[in-house]
């Protein structure tokens, strides 16, 4: 039965060693049509779950989704700017992705973790 129980324990963390750790500070860069954006999303993890927001010259929103391995996935409505989608891949403190603009466009971003 100990076996079986550090077996088991052995499986579970190695199956939580591959998921991307998103909790913290990113400083993004976003390109937009105008030059680059600097963003700051903070993001609260719990499990698959994020919570957070997102700051820039545009204002401050919350923003919802969820990670797996290392594709995050956020939304967020913004007043005057309208629903937004993030999706990004996360590997070792860096993050590249793409925000969908409701169906308006896109625009890529690069960030890095800053804490």
């Amino acid at each position: 039965m100990r076996l079986l129980t550090f077996a088991f324990a052995l499986m579970l963390s190695a199956v939580s060693a591959f998921a991307a750790d998103v909790a913290g500070t990113w400083a993004l860069v976003v390109d937009t049509p105008n030059g680059p954006m600097e963003v700051t999303l903070t993001i609260k993890q719990d499990g698959d779950k994020v919570t957070g927001t997102v700051n820039s010259m545009m204002g401050e929103a919350p923003i919802a989704g969820t990670v797996k391995d290392n594709d995050l996935a956020l939304s967020m409505t913004m007043d005057g700017v309208g629903n937004l989608a993030y999706t990004a891949k996360v590997v070792e403190g860096k993050m590249e992705g793409s925000i969908d603009l409701g169906g308006q466009g896109t625009m890529k971003f690069v960030g890095t973790k800053k804490s």
